[in-house]
């Protein structure tokens, strides 16, 4: 008589949980192979990438998923997402490694801020670079109601300020002598930036307030049809020139502002590549700082949720302190950082 063929033993939930654990899991991996391979990232990577940690919350369903299957290649498989979160993530948890490097004496505390002007009111702001008393104030979306009233109610503790006019301009304050500034486009493309050098108790420093466009979807509108959209970015080829300028500086460089990109995208490493990243070496948690005080009729939104401000520094710095703010009623939380200035011996990546 003829044997009868082996039953599968393997249930319906294993033929489930195993294309979808690995599907997600080859998707996270080659998400994250992307950065390093994938050169000039188009606007819809770019949004993918602000989805930052959220992009693991699978892992809530389909771990368990796993677990309750017993399908082995799907346990691996999610184990192995876990161990890319906690490898990118943790670190941001703990403290940082390794020894502080030789210092001269002296620190400087920078502060980037969006100002958020359809939801802030000029006083809030105030009060908030008031209350942290930061040396250098990088300003992004700054509207004319505001610089009015920050060389108001600022002018004793900034003396030196550049406070254009015009809606949506880049702006800063300073507790040190101006030098000289320029506005410029970072490789000839995308909104303007402003370039600055300030008299640093006797050194030359660079700083960069930068705004460049989101990765957003619009709608545009055609003859007889509404089109989605994503509108050019260019983050990484800005980000490469700022970058290169800064990282070159003879004395201290800072590249501050709303960069509009993710710490998980490709314009992130490009940049990181040149400079160092003030809330990675000296911050902790997360660092999200967009969106705050945004609500959709009664409804507030929960935020924030993504981090896209920064403060950038070159080798003649070292962070010392790093955290973030959500003062002041802009849909921005600020960053501030104290640096200290680095013994020329000391400097090199």
């Amino acid at each position: 008589m003829a044997e009868r063929p082996a039953r599968d033993s393997r249930s319906p939930l294993w033929w489930v949980a195993v294309p979808l654990c690995l599907a997600y899991a080859a998707g996270v991996f080659a998400f994250f192979s992307l950065r390093f391979v994938v050169p000039a990232w188009p606007p819809l990577l770019l949004l993918f990438a602000d989805l930052g940690p959220f992009l693991y919350a699978p892992l809530a369903l389909l771990l368990p998923l796993a677990l309750i299957s017993r399908a082995w290649p799907a346990i691996a498989a999610t184990l192995a997402v876990v161990l890319l979160f906690l490898v990118i993530y943790l670190p941001f948890f703990l403290p940082a490694a390794g020894t502080l490097p030789a210092t001269v004496g002296g620190s400087v505390t920078a502060m980037a801020f969006n100002l958020g002007p359809d939801v802030s009111q000029p006083a809030g702001l105030t009060a908030a670079i008031a209350a942290v008393g930061a040396d250098v104030v990088a300003l992004e979306e700054l509207y004319p109601a505001a610089a009015q009233a920050f060389a108001v109610a600022l002018a004793t503790r900034y003396p030196y300020r550049i406070l254009p006019s015009e809606p949506g301009a880049n702006g800063l304050l300073s507790r040190y002598p101006i030098r000289d500034h320029e506005s410029f486009r970072p490789a000839g493309v995308g909104r303007a930036a402003l370039h600055a050098t300030l008299d640093l108790d006797g050194d030359v420093a660079q700083v960069y307030v930068l705004h460049p466009e989101p990765p957003v979807i619009a709608l545009r509108p055609r003859p007889g049809v509404v089109r989605p959209a994503l509108y050019p970015a260019h983050l990484e080829a800005q980000l490469a020139d700022v970058g290169a300028r800064a990282a070159s500086a003879s004395g201290p460089a800072l590249v501050m502002g709303d960069l509009n990109m993710s710490d998980q995208s490709r314009p992130y490493v490009v940049l990181r590549s040149a400079l160092y990243d003030a809330f990675w070496e000296a911050g902790w948690g997360l660092g999200f700082t967009f969106p705050v005080n945004r609500r959709i009729g009664p409804l507030g939104l929960p935020g924030p949720l993504v981090r896209i401000d920064y403060i950038f520094y070159n080798d003649a710095l070292s962070a010392a302190q790093a955290y973030v703010g959500c003062g002041g009623g802009s849909d921005h939380c600020y960053v501030v950082a104290r640096l200290e200035r680095r013994e020329v011996a000391a400097v090199g990546r």
